[in-house]
């Protein structure tokens, strides 16, 4: 069975991302039409669990890994399989923040 992994992608481009990788794998198994129609259907699912679910921010890194088939020209998702995975975006200044406490707490032991 295979799978599609987009790889690690903002969380803003990971529909785009999804459906370049499924058109890519299953080119002269499925036509365009149907790798568009089944990029839609999984990018629907993804969209509810990304944006509405995990609250995750267009910043924000995810990975997205499900097996599928393709029968008859006809791509089906095995959604037993799907993974998602979200990597929060720490803001710039909370990064700062946090480094310079951890300079200011090693430099100040020498």
């Amino acid at each position: 069975m295979p799978t599609l992994n987009a790889g690690l992608i903002i969380a803003g481009a990971y529909a785009d991302k999804a459906r370049r990788v499924l058109m890519a794998q299953v080119k002269g198994q499925a036509d365009v039409q149907e790798a568009a129609r089944a990029s839609a259907e999984l990018n629907k699912l993804l969209f509810e669990v990304i944006v509405n679910e995990l609250k995750a921010d267009k910043g924000d890194v995810v990975r997205v890994v499900v097996d599928y088939e393709v029968e008859g020209g006809q791509i089906k998702w095995n959604l037993d399989t799907l993974r998602v995975e979200l990597f929060k975006r720490v803001p710039d200044e909370e990064v700062k923040r946090r480094v310079d406490a951890a300079l200011a707490r090693v430099l100040g032991k020498h």
